[in-house]
């Protein structure tokens, strides 16, 4: 495969920031913890820093197929990517927590105005990843609860587990969508990322 021909996606589940449970979110640009496009990582003792742009193109063709889906909301927004789960997503419920509920609450809506609306811990690697390797990339991410509410799920068994399936059902499609196009010459090759499916 050669790597401009490449896609691939990254389906997981989130915490949200203003946004119902169960929303599924489409990340635009992978931020850090202080809301930079960026993932650092150290190589021979030195800081080096990759971007974490993800192909605008696909995230768009994958929102226009989340319009077939009636049962949830999908947007396209920044995804925040933090290097723990606890204190470095303003969470109050770990062993340790140096700040208070109004920090906390502050916090995440600076996060809100820098365009989060989602929060996890692998969209930075993946998109950095990405860009190195030339391949086009999308996360998909569905929430599970709204940060600004509190940090423990409410949800049960059942419903979490339906939540979890929508990024899955949405990849789906959009894979469907692209074969049947292809299979009918719509697509002609993989590279032809901006012609439009039906």
């Amino acid at each position: 495969m050669r790597k401009k021909e490449g896609k691939v996606l990254r389906i997981g589940t989130s915490g949200g920031i203003g946004l119902k449970p169960g929303t599924v979110v489409i990340t635009k640009q992978a931020l850090d913890a202080c809301f930079l496009p960026r993932f650092e990582q150290v190589i021979l003792g030195k800081p080096v820093v990759q971007s974490t742009d993800l192909d605008s193109d696909l995230a768009e063709e994958l929102f226009q197929c989340s319009k077939d889906f009636d049962e949830f909301e999908t947007v396209i927004s920044n995804t925040m990517c933090t290097m723990d789960f606890y204190e470095g997503q303003a969470r109050l419920d770990g062993a340790f927590c140096s700040y208070t509920e109004e920090d906390k609450q502050n916090y995440l809506k600076e996060a809100y105005a820098a365009g989060v609306r989602n929060i996890e811990m692998e969209s930075s690697a993946f998109a950095a990843m990405c860009k190195l390797s030339g391949l086009k990339g999308a996360v998909v991410c569905v929430t599970l609860l709204d940060r600004q509410k509190g940090d423990q799920m409410s949800g049960s068994q059942e419903v979490l587990h339906g939540y979890q399936q929508r990024p899955q059902m949405l990849v789906g499609h959009f894979i469907k969508r692209r074969l049947n196009a292809m299979s009918r010459g719509v697509l002609s090759s993989p590279d032809a990322d901006k012609a439009k499916t039906t």
